[in-house]
């Protein structure tokens, strides 16, 4: 055979350049080769292929992914919107976390001379451009957003996607006719049509609004979106137990039958991702792989595998159950990226990544219980491939072995730990991405800092000091390009960064009051010269 030349080439933003790698087919082929998860291959026979650099080799641009984290109004009456976030940066009154009494006990967050009140902190407003402290589904501040990721060299976003397993509703009442319920699935007509299988989508607004705005922009200036699946809350798995508890019975909230047992429990999984598949996965602009699979995003899968585990179902059961709804519906499969990190050394075995729970009483399980058979990251890595995943990321590294954040410079060095650790770890897997990740700090004080305790004081306030500049962002920008760089054969091209708007963790790029556009600056200038 001659010389064969791979092309990859997409109509994604970043893909506006051509990659030419070469190739010679029958020595290497083409199967090793990543392309932009929005691209295509194809190959042609090119002499001129065979004159260019070997610094050519990998010219595909880097894919740059950023996480949304939506806010919800926390007020409970539709009529008072208050924000998530903008409650915590304009001052404490109206905090819903500082008010939290299961994560700070009873009397919430207190604020001591030692451990004093530092807010508000509005220098995390957003610019005037965004109309400050904007309203969440406002279509001219999400027309904005989506300016400003294209604009400034970002492919797509992940939105942070929550899914409440314990609601029941009603198809036939009105202001619920239109949730989402799988076509055919039974209901009870005699209350209301309500649902057989529960289960709704939390926190929307602003994904509704994104993927609006974003099907109006001409087609080449489209933002790809995927979902990130986080399905880590205790609340929620607490409430779907519940259910068949003497007490929603009473009230009413459940009725009887409306058990959740290893029956429901799967087929509000495969609710999950019928909804995935008929909301979501047929729309253009949701991010594919190269052979067209949706990409899934999945944070910390650890918690899913645990809870899980109390009906005798492995993780890799679910998203085989998932794969198979996929290739039913017409698609190749399901890409599923684990988003997720933990604790390193052995001191710190007692916070590492459960697997299992089980309750405290086997009668009453709503009563809470126990999660055990930890792993630390590095024992829970390497398990990825056989739990379903082809790919690992994550949202933030608080630390590396003994290595901690206390100062950017820390951080540098903790991400770049993991950088080198799971890009030599994965080198020879051509069928698994490490997605390189980069975070702009940690600041977890307009929440009531890092970690809440029951004392109502933090653990470890010296951790919300983790902050960068433009300077600072941009050399850790730097690192992580060279690292994907090096690693491009077999760990993909896309890099990750952590986060578009948290807000209450000290991680949003958004243009802000305090650091303008900082940081979408430093991403275009290192990633799309």
């Amino acid at each position: 055979m001659g010389p064969t030349a791979c092309i990859l080439a997409g109509t994604n933003p970043a893909s506006r350049l051509i990659g030419l790698v070469l190739l010679i087919h029958g020595l290497f082929g083409c199967s090793g080769l990543r392309s932009n998860p929005n691209g295509v291959i194809a190959s042609f026979p090119g002499k001129e292929a065979l004159q260019k650099d070997a610094a050519d080799v990998f010219s595909d641009p880097i894919q740059v992914g950023v996480f949304f984290m939506p806010s919800w109004n926390v007020s409970g009456n539709p009529m008072q919107d208050i924000d998530s976030f903008w409650s915590c940066l304009r001052g404490r009154e109206n905090c819903r976390f500082l008010a939290d009494k299961g994560a700070w006990g009873p009397n919430g967050r207190i604020y001591t001379t030692k451990y004093p009140y530092e807010g508000p902190f509005l220098d995390k407003m957003p610019a005037k451009q965004l109309k400050g402290f904007y309203k969440r589904d406002d279509p001219e501040v999400v027309r904005t957003q989506l300016d400003f990721m294209y604009d400034y060299g970002i492919d797509f976003f992940a939105y942070n996607w929550f899914f409440g397993r314990h609601y029941y509703y009603h198809r036939n009442f009105a202001p619920q006719s239109d949730v989402y319920y799988p076509k055919g699935w039974k209901i009870d007509a005699a209350r209301d049509g309500r649902v057989a299988v529960p289960g709704v989508e939390e926190w929307t607004d602003q994904l509704d609004v994104l993927l609006q705005e974003n099907y109006k922009r001409p087609e080449g200036k489209r933002l790809k979106f995927a979902l990130n699946w986080c399905d880590d809350s205790e609340d929620r798995w607490i409430q779907w137990l519940r259910m068949a508890s003497p007490e929603n019975l009473r009230s009413k909230t459940n009725y009887r039958g409306e058990t959740p047992d290893k029956d429901l429990y799967l087929r509000v999984h495969d609710k999950i991702t019928l909804l995935w598949i008929d909301k979501y996965f047929h729309r253009s602009d949701y991010l594919t792989d190269e052979i067209g699979r949706p990409v899934v995003y999945f944070y910390f899968p650890h918690d899913t595998e645990a809870r899980a585990s109390y009906y005798g179902v492995r993780l890799n059961e679910l998203l085989q159950r998932s794969q198979n709804l996929a290739k039913k519906a017409g698609f190749p499969g399901i890409k599923f990226i684990a988003v997720t990190s933990g604790a390193m050394t052995s001191s710190l075995q007692a916070y590492g990544m459960p697997t299992s729970w089980k309750p405290f009483d086997p009668d009453k399980p709503w009563k809470g219980g126990n999660y055990s058979d930890r792993l630390l990251f590095q024992d829970y890595v390497p398990r990825l491939k056989d739990l379903g995943f082809e790919g690992l990321t994550a949202y933030i590294y608080h630390d590396f072995y003994d290595q901690n954040n206390k100062s950017y410079a820390d951080m540098r060095k903790t991400y770049r730990g993991h950088w080198d650790k799971w890009s030599a770890y994965f080198r020879d897997d051509d069928q698994f991405d490490y997605q390189v990740p980069v975070a702009m700090g940690w600041d977890r004080r307009p929440a009531g800092g890092t970690w809440p305790q029951k004392s109502g004081l933090p653990s470890e306030p010296l951790k919300d000091r983790v902050r960068s500049d433009k300077s600072t962002f941009k050399a850790k920008l730097t690192d992580a390009r060279e690292v994907l760089l090096e690693n491009r054969s077999s760990n993909g091209n896309t890099l990750m960064v952590c986060c578009w708007n948290e807000y209450l963790e000290g991680n949003h790029i958004e243009p802000s009051r305090g650091h303008g556009f900082d940081y979408l600056e430093a991403i275009r200038e290192v990633l799309s010269p």
